[in-house]
């Protein structure tokens, strides 16, 4: 009897230490985690003339504990002369990659004037975007948006941008699954013009779009409207963007992002953070807010490698909570140099229901670690107590004996 009782504890000890069990914490806040990261741009010149390239950097400094994988800074120039609000003449994403806890990195940044740009005010808008965190609302609120004013001259007269969207005349309406959107423009002159429409999930400058669409179109002198219809009826609770571009004689006249929510009962990522000593902090939100109280099934959530032979599964069970609140997970992971790091997260709508899935992978490049080096002192500890725990019971059982 003694003997299969050793053989119960032997076996519970080696289940214990290939599933690292009792590795993850969850809790419930009512804020999600902003990141400390800070830019600052530093410009050659304020003053540039038409043709002419804009050059600099911006300084990224990370104040964080956390790598940040696949991260991008955006830059966008801005027309201030226009008329209709914010007119986005430029728009480009540069990839940092991995950005390492406590560091500096320093990006390099070119524009190249228009010939025919009009003199007056503009603005650099510079911001960070990493898919580690996910956007709520606007795409520029990972980081916050810094600007830098400069001053742009034409010795000539220039006539671009010659085309606005009329951001306070553009509607979007949902007619029975159907997303009806009423396009206002303004034009200097009669002109042709190439219209891009895009809906996607997060942001539509960087993700595939689940919807695309590219109108050819002939503009007026003066205010013309564009209609276009867009299927909203399949779409999973979340948060949206639907970009606009025009552009017209090859150059962009506009860029306009709309955010769109699909409200509903879900789960997110709302942020996964990994700092030095192995501890994984993953964030899950209901966002959008409806403010109401959910009702998910159980809810887990998986985290493996298949580059390190490695998987925790963590059972959060049954959740009623307010949408306003954030799930904070922690778990203690291998740090491996360039280990990729899965995230499946399922749950269900109704008991026994439907399973849902959401999935997401990142590559971590780690400093000064390399696979030999890996050592994870939280789980010794754990696997240590368990190892005195089953020592003590085989030892008070062979007394017995």
């Amino acid at each position: 009897m003694n003997k299969k009782i050793l053989l119960i504890l032997l076996s519970f000890f080696i289940f214990l230490l290939s599933r690292n069990i009792f590795s993850y914490q969850i809790y419930y806040y009512n804020q999600s985690y902003i990141p400390n990261i800070s830019i600052t741009p530093y410009l050659y010149n304020s003053e540039f003339l038409a043709g002419q390239n804009i050059t600099g950097y911006v300084l990224v400094q990370n104040n964080d504990p956390y790598y940040y994988p696949q991260i991008f800074l955006g830059i966008m120039l801005v027309n201030e002369n226009s008329s209709f609000g914010t007119q986005v003449l430029f728009a480009e994403l540069k990839m940092i990659s991995n950005l390492f806890p406590y560091e500096n990195y320093t990006v390099n940044f070119s524009y190249q004037i228009p010939e025919n740009i009009s003199s007056g005010n503009y603005e650099l808008l510079f911001y960070l975007y990493t898919a580690t965190k996910h956007i709520i609302g606007n795409p520029n609120n990972f980081s916050t948006p810094i600007y830098e004013n400069i001053y742009l001259s034409n010795p000539n007269i220039g006539n671009y941008p010659w085309i606005a969207i009329v951001r306070n005349q553009t509607e979007l309406t949902n007619n029975n699954g159907i997303l009806n959107l009423n396009l206002s423009l303004y034009s200097l002159y009669n002109t042709n013009a190439t219209i891009n429409i895009k809906l996607a999930e997060w942001d539509a400058l960087l993700y595939g779009a689940a919807y695309n669409n590219s109108l050819n179109v002939e503009l007026n002198k003066g205010y013309n409207y564009i209609y276009d219809n867009i299927n909203v009826s399949n779409l999973y609770p979340g948060i949206y963007y639907i970009l606009i571009e025009v552009y017209s004689d090859n150059l962009l006249q506009d860029l306009y992002i709309i955010p769109y929510y699909v409200y509903g009962r879900a789960l997110f990522f709302d942020g996964i953070y990994l700092n030095s000593n192995g501890t994984l902090l993953v964030i899950l939100s209901t966002y959008p807010n409806d403010n109401k109280n959910h009702n998910l099934y159980n809810v887990g959530l998986t985290i493996y490698s298949d580059n390190q032979n490695f998987q925790d599964s963590i059972n959060i069970g049954n959740l009623l909570y307010n949408s306003t609140e954030y799930i904070y997970i922690y778990d203690d992971v291998p740090m491996i140099n360039g280990e990729d790091l899965c995230f499946n997260l399922t749950y269900q709508k109704e008991i026994n229901g439907l399973t849902y899935l959401s999935s997401i992978c990142y590559t971590y490049y780690l400093t000064n670690q390399t696979t030999s080096s890996y050592s994870n002192y939280n789980t010794e500890i754990k696997v240590l107590i368990v190892l005195v725990i089953v020592v003590g019971l085989v030892i008070y059982l062979l007394i017995k004996k």
